[in-house]
């Protein structure tokens, strides 16, 4: 016992190193901006502007996003973004971003360790699997040149998931099997479409593994019924938003098939452990790389679980290719995937098993110390070459220029449909247009509202409008999306245009009136 904490108290020293190594350029200066940061920021903002006005729930898109009513939150859980929500509100928001950021970081070390360790009976293979998985190309993507907060967790979470399935189907623990639906339940409330990625993955291994599970069929049945009654609010909450009015989903750049990885593209790129700088430039760096040569050539000493990882591994990286077929799914529910690529971060975590159950026979007193040296090394590497391109970086002083680009973010994901009709969404999605530059039409007119003439609270925005016809019947169509449900008082009709935005109709009794639309 004495050994075993002394060994699982040097791998989280080890661990804490790595954070530092992972983080000493990125947070030197402040928060270096990616491709998604913003997305995310903005969605922080939402909810932290809501938490700080009394309320635990976040706003229906008053504070972010332009303040045009989108309802980002409603479509995009939320829960994991509760700690940068809170610390945002107490001290320097880059400083806070930062703090969760890196503790995300350490905890993800940590869980990897933890679950690879019951799961492979090892703590030397969970050792190797956590250092080779949290410094792979993929997942320090998601911390840099991505910024995806939500993708990150995820797959921070996915190492439970595997210690759920074995529990699931192993007789000498009763309980490790419900990490299975806490986790499924977690992932819900952080990022969908990892979720159905993941689930994907979890019937394939119950495919592997169908003869114990069909004894196991009892507790499938109540962590299916878990998951379904824990994730009915984000269920219900979708469907009774989208039963009123068609959503743009999430709009992809071009098809299935052309954001697909060319194989060349993935292997050089790893193999010169690239660090992105278009999509097309995704990979998984040369860690993984190597990993996967190395799995394959010890495929028949490794252990039966290892052996069935190895070869889906492998699997995931040919489907994040564009030798798989994929445009025979643009027109399916798969094209919500958006980026076949997104295999890579499944296909790390196979590989990264498979290897590290292969290293732990390999004999040598110092190898794990060896190992955690020359893999920390190519991460430096890897950060520095990050942080010293020309991305915009918000520093520690700028906190104005934080809050601009925390609430500013021009996206068209999740606007009513008939907002973009007519218009290319693959060429507008991230353009200002009307909406976001706070044009109304009154009476006809087209007019910019300032920011003095626009006051965002919690769940409704108030509008000081002018050049109002007085005592007689005054038609706005205001900057706000309304998804069916917005309503205001005193008598001022509410529609929703056939841009998907707000129509006001009232007499205003002078030039100039105070309006405000309750957003629901």
């Amino acid at each position: 016992m004495r050994s075993s904490k002394r060994t699982n108290f040097k791998y989280y020293c080890l661990f804490l190193i790595n954070t530092f190594v992972i983080y000493f350029f990125e947070v030197k200066n402040g928060i270096i901006c990616g491709w998604d940061l913003q997305f995310h920021l903005n969605r922080i903002e939402e909810l932290s502007q809501s938490i700080y006005s009394g309320h635990l729930l976040s706003s229906n898109g008053s504070f972010a996003f332009c303040q045009i009513g989108l309802l980002v939150n409603k479509f995009y859980p939320y829960l994991f973004l509760y700690p940068f929500a809170l610390l945002r509100g107490l001290i320097n928001p880059v400083l806070a971003y930062n703090i969760c950021l890196i503790s995300i970081t350490i905890l993800s070390f940590i869980i990897s360790y933890r679950a690879i360790t019951y799961v492979s009976r090892s703590s030397l293979s969970g050792f190797f699997f956590s250092i080779i998985y949290n410094n792979s190309g993929y997942i320090l993507l998601q911390i840099t040149q991505r910024g995806d907060i939500a993708e990150y967790i995820a797959l921070a979470l996915l190492p439970l998931l595997l210690e759920g399935f074995i529990g699931l189907i192993d007789n000498d623990n009763l309980l490790k099997w419900l990490w299975l639906p806490i986790i499924f339940i977690l992932l819900t409330y952080d990022h969908l479409l990892s979720t159905i990625l993941f689930m994907l993955f979890m019937i394939i291994m119950a495919l592997f593994y169908w003869h114990e599970f069909r004894s196991k069929l009892i507790k499938l049945i109540i962590s299916m019924g878990i998951v379904i009654v824990a994730t009915l609010p984000v269920s219900l909450q979708i469907i009774l938003t989208t039963h009123q009015n068609r959503i743009i989903t999430p709009i992809v750049p071009d098809t299935l098939q052309n954001e697909a990885l060319k194989p060349s593209d993935l292997f050089l790129n790893s193999l010169n452990n690239n660090v992105p700088g278009l999509l097309s430039e995704v990979n998984v760096g040369i860690v993984v790389l190597l990993c996967v040569i190395f799995s394959i050539w010890t495929l028949k000493q490794s252990s039966k679980l290892g052996r069935q990882l190895g070869i889906l591994g492998v699997i995931f990286l040919f489907l994040s290719t564009n030798l798989f077929p994929w445009f025979i799914f643009q027109h399916t529910i798969m094209h919500v995937l958006q980026f076949p690529w997104r295999f890579l971060g499944i296909a790390t975590f196979c590989i990264a098993y498979a290897i590290s159950v292969a290293l732990q026979n390999v004999r040598g007193r110092n190898i794990a110390m060896i190992f955690f040296i020359l893999i920390n090394m190519v991460t430096f590497n890897y950060m520095h070459t990050f942080c010293h391109r020309n991305n915009q970086v918000i520093d520690y002083h700028s906190v104005k220029q934080y809050n601009n680009y925390a609430t500013e973010a021009v996206y068209t994901d999740y606007m009513p449909y008939q907002t973009l009709h007519g218009i290319n969404k693959a060429a507008n999605f991230r353009k200002a247009s009307d909406i976001h530059r706070h044009i109304a039409l009154i009476n006809g007119k087209r007019i910019r509202l300032s920011n003095r003439q626009i006051h965002p609270e919690y769940d409704r925005i108030s509008y000081r409008l002018t050049n109002l016809i007085p005592n007689k019947k005054n038609q706005v169509t205001l900057p706000l999306l309304n998804y069916g449900k917005n309503y205001s008082k005193d008598g001022i009709k509410v529609q929703q245009s056939s841009k998907g935005t707000t129509t006001i109709i009232f007499v205003p009794s002078q030039p100039q009136q105070h309006i405000t639309i309750y957003l629901r």
